[in-house]
């Protein structure tokens, strides 16, 4: 083990298995599980291209997506007559940003006197502050769902269609709502689509899986199944958007990630003498990377190891629907019962 004061890549790969062994832990881990499923549901279902950066002094990214609106039919022709067009590869730039950022400081001299060291300190640090980070992108992605309602083109049934948002009564939030967003699906086009819901539904969605061997129960749980897959976030939801369930067509939105340093700490590069940049991926939420910044400094008589961990990237929509009120995101909340 490397000697602390003496920093190489062999120190930071011995934190980063510090972390790993941490994390596979079944007991240690249960402070570093975040819950994270609006993050998880847009990564999980986006479908777009992503290019390489580009520019030195701004970090562009450039999104694509295919589309092709206004196709016509026409009385038939001769048969040797053939035009028509391709599709149009659409591609919007993006300037990715630092979107937040977290801290902590280790110092050397407390540890001469404790049991755990202080690589262990650092790595159960790195954990905890990585967790931090994937809560809040998980509450940036529910806020960018927000902004991104489109208007609902089914106007009938029980919901009231307002701007962005439909409400839906109280006492309609039970099985037959299944029915509802059916046709609501037909309407708006969407042929695959997710939800991502807070309190509204948990709990019926939790007595149906569990009545699921009693008639009633497979008859709840089948129409459960007319959307392909449900995810369930209060804790993120409801502290975002309040009564919130969202319906999202598969392609509409995308969170796009960067980091700018390599991977894992064995591979850190060196800065100034004192710097090491290296990445990591988030235990948390797949496809989400932070940057590492590691200071080693002598402050007020003792030697510390300063990290900051951030998160780049943009929450990006699908910039070219044919329809622009349909953004392929449709915003329901629970109303007053009747």
């Amino acid at each position: 083990m490397s000697e602390i004061g003496h920093i190489d890549c062999g120190y930071l790969a011995t934190i980063q298995a510090m972390l790993d062994q941490i994390w596979t832990d079944p007991i240690q881990n249960i402070d570093f599980i975040a819950d994270v499923e609006s993050a998880k549901a847009v990564l999980e279902n986006q479908q777009v291209n992503f290019r390489e950066i580009t520019g030195q002094k701004k970090r562009i990214m450039s999104l694509e997506w295919l589309t092709k609106c206004d196709i016509t039919t026409t009385a038939c022709t001769d048969d040797c007559d053939i035009d028509g067009e391709d599709v149009t590869p659409e591609c919007k730039e993006y300037e990715i940003e630092c979107l937040r950022e977290t801290t902590f400081k280790v110092p050397e001299r407390v540890y001469r006197e404790r049991t755990v060291d202080m690589q262990t300190a650092i790595a159960r640090n790195l954990l905890l502050h990585k967790k931090a980070l994937d809560e809040w992108l998980a509450r940036y992605i529910v806020t960018g769902l927000v902004a991104a309602a489109g208007t609902n083109a089914y106007t009938g049934g029980v919901g009231t269609v307002a701007a962005a948002v439909t409400t839906i009564p109280a006492n309609f939030w039970d099985d037959t709502i299944w029915g509802y967003w059916n046709l609501v699906t037909r309407y708006n086009k969407f042929k695959s689509p997710y939800l991502l819901t807070g309190d509204n539904l948990y709990q019926l969605i939790f007595n149906r899986m569990h009545e699921a061997m009693t008639d009633a129960g497979k008859a709840g749980m089948s129409k459960i199944g007319s959307i392909r897959r449900i995810y369930q976030d209060p804790e993120n939801i409801e502290a975002i958007a309040p009564h919130y369930t969202f319906l999202l067509h598969k392609t509409a939105v995308a969170f796009a990630n960067k980091a700018w340093y390599p991977q894992g700490a064995v591979n850190a590069e060196r800065r100034a003498g004192v710097y090491w940049m290296w990445s990591e991926a988030s235990n948390n939420i797949p496809g989400i990377y932070y940057d590492i910044i590691m200071k080693e400094a002598c402050d007020e008589n003792d030697f510390t190891q300063a990290f900051k961990i951030q998160l780049h990237g943009l929450f990006a929509e699908n910039p070219y629907p044919c329809d622009e009120t349909n953004t392929g995101v449709l915003a329901f909340t629970c109303g007053e019962g009747l």
